[in-house]
């Protein structure tokens, strides 16, 4: 159960990754759907970082210049590297939490207390979530060498093919605006929920069954009983006129007639 949820929020309550956690095919066909997608967009972006000046498609940019009246060429490019640590901040702050979460998900699918189903779950949820998410940093690496000329453009070249990688969270939101009870039936959370009623109702047959054998075994013992004469012996009550029983009453010692005889001449004296 420790592990389910680490897992569902390693690789996103918000985000339709988490279907892969969840039984449901058609949720699953929702996640890879999704991918498929980022990965499609973001190939769009390796394609223009192609160095190839006779393909319309790259966005590639030439940044040498030989002036007619020089023997030298200048190159015009004036990215630095500070352009490359903003870049780098970036990245790791938006890329580096998917793959650690991913590693760690592709870890706990090798351990042996869960079963297949869930060991395939967890690997494929997380092999999945590193992989676009290195994908990202790779595209991102190559279109900025080939496009960006200056710090500002490597920037906003990084914020925009960063945003493909939220995709998975906005369609999620689309998803539970439309329906949300619908999301809430791929969600793993409710596989869960149906695995803890189920074995609530497991626990509660079982004590039925206890309460039935003992309730047999104690029909059992009567009957023994019964067959071997052992009555219960009855208590007598306690009789208050008994005198024997009654602790305020105070028994007179009897005088002799000696005592009287000298009580009588004390009297006198």
């Amino acid at each position: 159960e420790r592990d389910n949820k680490y897992a569902l929020n390693a690789i996103g309550e918000g985000s339709v990754y988490q279907f892969f956690l969840g039984k449901s095919w058609f949720g699953w066909t929702i996640a890879l759907a999704t991918i498929s997608a980022q990965i499609y967009m973001l190939f769009v972006f390796v394609v223009g970082a192609e160095i190839d000046v006779t393909d319309d498609r790259t966005d590639f940019v030439y940044t040498w210049k030989c002036p007619r009246d020089q023997d030298d060429c200048q190159d015009t490019i004036d990215l630095d590297w500070l352009g490359w640590v903003a870049f780098a901040i970036l990245m790791v702050a938006h890329l580096s939490k998917d793959i650690i979460h991913g590693s760690q998900m592709i870890v706990l699918s090798g351990k042996e207390r869960h079963d297949r189903h869930a060991r395939i779950r967890f690997f494929s949820g997380g092999t999945l979530l590193t992989s676009v998410s290195l994908f990202t940093l790779f595209v991102s690496t190559i279109y900025n060498m080939a496009i960006a000329t200056s710090n500002t453009e490597i920037i906003m070249n990084s914020v925009v093919i960063l945003f493909i990688n939220d995709v998975d969270e906005l369609f999620y939101e689309t998803l539970v605006v439309i329906n949300s009870r619908w999301v809430e039936g791929m969600s793993c959370e409710k596989d869960r929920l149906g695995e803890v009623l189920k074995e609530n109702s497991e626990l509660k047959n079982k004590v039925k069954r206890v309460e039935s054998e003992v309730d047999e075994l104690r029909r059992k013992m009567t009957r023994m009983e019964e067959m071997m004469g052992i009555e219960e012996t009855p208590t007598a009550p306690q009789d208050d006129d008994d005198p024997t029983l009654r602790t305020d009453i105070v028994e007179e010692t009897p005088t002799t007639p000696q005592d009287d005889n000298a009580i009588e001449g004390k009297k006198g004296e």
